[in-house]
């Protein structure tokens, strides 16, 4: 009997297709989002309020998921997120009828069209961690969700520069390249779904009576392990609003024509592929709460950059186009690589049932979230027009807020519980340390090395690295009593001794049932400890001759004293070949006057 659950070639299949629909959906989404959404609300007058709310509606609308659930009870997955993903298409070419209108009409079908696109999103978006969830296991969601998002903002970065490029000449520098773009989206928009439907999933949309998102949400607060996650969630996507609003500051404070917005969003793209490349490297392995704390303090002092930046209202403000590119590089990297980590965590701490109502409950609150986040940065936006720049520029205000909420992040995210997560000392000797960084690359290689002998060429590279992260890979594997590496990283020891692995090295000696004994006692030669001397003596008195041999000469590798006649006895008693010449080997070490040779 199939279960909703998936088989491993399953899960391979869709996430082939995960990919593909993520390629498409970047085209599509970039076409129709919101640096479009928002150059046409500039055109034809949108406020700041108008200007906040098309920044925070993209999530605003999750409100409507507290229906949804029960509405949708018993419907597949997939399709439910490729009914919705359709439709955000269908309601797009309502724009065309900007071509017959201006003023406050225009901006009124304006946000209301984007409303329509961002609901329908909304609801496929409540799919979204279920899906990544039923074609990933935990241990590589992390590169999952990464790996979707470089395909997704690759296809980004074609979107853009064919945007920047239309947008450049006069005839399409207005609302008809801006139009051309929308339905260029719906097309790409149609291919992404058309992929979506062939993902493999047998999961429907859960409801039970009486478990509403208010009481999902109870429940999941009352979780430490949950609690701080989703708090996390929620403040990033406040903070991803406010940055939306740096579009309009683009383009009204320091004057850019639309191509150079394009332009600075394709750069932006180029920072989400860059982060979420950083996160498809790192986040499974040192997990997400050493990274979010470095990230979100560097991400508060990039946004304390852009409220001191000293643009008049009128222009550019004497600044050159390069220094808001690359501080706005710098932004999104910080920005989206938190997102993905806090993402990973999220989707990990999901429930295995009522996944769906579970993720309507998270986006549902986000919509709260987002709404509240885009009206306020729309009154700060307003109040530094009114009464006077705040601070430097007219946004400093909105600014100045998203470093208090970058700092919020910071907060959480020491208290946030990520099961397997490295500390910040150890997180440290990997990313500022060329020694630790290499490790770090060596063991991801190793791990995924199919060929024994570039297995054993990276193992080797690791047992000459003497970075904290080698020595911790190496202990793993010396835990692993079927490791087929577990040999060659004993005898590794001999050759570069390791203290911190004397322990482990040890007890793999003293162990008679161990297949790797005689390599342990071997390497202890490399040891001039006491408690080495101690464990070898005894290793004397073994049942095994080929023990006693062996511990003989480790002993004579290490200087023992006051053993040279009873090792010499040994020696004329040995049976074996092998055994003869280890006697040999610790008398030539001990015998320094030559009186036994």
């Amino acid at each position: 009997m199939m279960t909703k659950y998936l088989t491993e070639d399953e899960r391979a299949a869709g996430r082939r297709m995960l990919y593909r629909f993520q390629m498409f959906n970047g085209l599509g989404f970039n076409f129709m989002g919101a640096t479009s959404v928002y150059l046409l609300a500039i055109h034809f007058g949108a406020n700041n309020y108008q200007l906040g709310y098309i920044s925070s509606v993209i999530f605003l609308t999750g409100i409507i998921l507290a229906a949804v659930p029960r509405l949708l009870a018993g419907r597949n997955l997939v399709k439910v997120q490729a009914a919705a993903w359709f439709m955000r298409g269908i309601v797009i070419l309502f724009y065309l009828l900007l071509f017959r209108m201006e003023g406050n009409a225009a901006v009124y079908l304006i946000l209301i069209v984007y409303t329509l696109f961002s609901a329908s999103r909304m609801v496929g978006m409540a799919v979204w961690n279920p899906l990544v969830k039923m074609v990933s296991n935990s241990g590589e969601r992390g590169h999952v969700i990464a790996q979707g998002n470089i395909l997704n903002q690759s296809a980004s970065v074609i979107a853009r520069l064919i945007s920047a490029v239309v947008t450049s000449f006069r005839y399409f520098s207005g609302i008809t390249g801006i139009l051309l773009l929308q339905v260029l989206g719906v097309i790409f928009n149609t291919a992404a779904v058309s992929r979506l439907l062939k993902i493999p999933c047998r999961e429907t949309v859960e409801y039970t009576k009486g478990r509403n998102i208010f009481v999902i949400l109870k429940d999941a607060l009352k979780q430490r392990g949950k609690r701080y996650s989703l708090l996390l969630k929620w403040v990033i996507i406040s903070i991803i609003v406010l940055n939306g609003l740096i579009v309009p500051f683009l383009k009204k404070e320091a004057g850019f024509g639309s191509n150079f917005v394009f332009l600075y969003s394709l750069i932006m793209a180029f920072a989400a592929i860059l982060s979420a490349l950083f996160a498809r490297t790192f986040a499974d392995r040192i997990g997400s709460r050493p990274l979010l704390i470095g990230m979100s303090l560097l991400l508060a002092v990039s946004f304390a950059v852009w409220a001191m930046l000293p643009v008049s209202g009128k222009g550019a403000g004497g600044i050159s186009l390069h220094v808001y590119y690359i501080i706005g590089f710098f932004t999104n990297f910080f920005l989206l690589s938190s997102n993905i980590l806090i993402s990973r965590v999220v989707v990990n701490s999901m429930p295995e049932d009522e996944t769906f109502s579970y993720n309507a409950m998270v986006n549902f609150v986000t919509a709260l979230f987002s709404g509240t986040a885009g009206a306020v940065g729309g009154l700060l936006i307003n109040l530094g027009e009114m009464y006077g720049r705040i601070g430097f520029n007219s946004y400093s205000g909105l600014f100045i807020f998203a470093v208090l909420l970058s700092l919020l992040i910071l907060f959480l995210s020491y208290r946030l519980e990520d099961k397997g997560s490295l500390s910040g000392r150890e997180t440290a000797a990997i990313l500022f340390s060329f020694e630790g960084l290499r490790a770090y690359i060596d063991i991801g290689k190793m791990q995924g090395a199919k060929d024994p002998v570039k297995k054993r060429t990276v193992l080797l590279s690791i047992s000459e690295n003497e970075a904290p992260a080698a020595t911790e890979e190496l202990r793993r594997i010396l835990s692993l009593p079927l490791s087929a590496s577990k040999g060659e990283v004993i005898k590794s020891l001999f050759r570069h001794p390791r203290p911190a692995l004397l322990p482990e090295l040890m007890s793999e000696a003293a162990d008679s049932g161990s297949y790797h004994q005689l390599k342990a006692i071997f390497a202890l030669g490399a040891y001039a400890e006491p408690d080495v001397e101690k464990l070898l003596l005894k290793l004397l008195d073994d049942r095994d001759p080929a023990v006693r041999s062996n511990a003989a000469k480790s002993l004579g590798r290490i200087g023992a004293e006051g053993i040279l006649g009873r090792i010499n006895d040994m020696a004329e008693n040995a049976e074996t070949v092998w055994d003869r010449i280890n006697y040999l080997i610790a008398l030539k070490n001990l015998d320094e006057t030559g009186a036994f040779l």
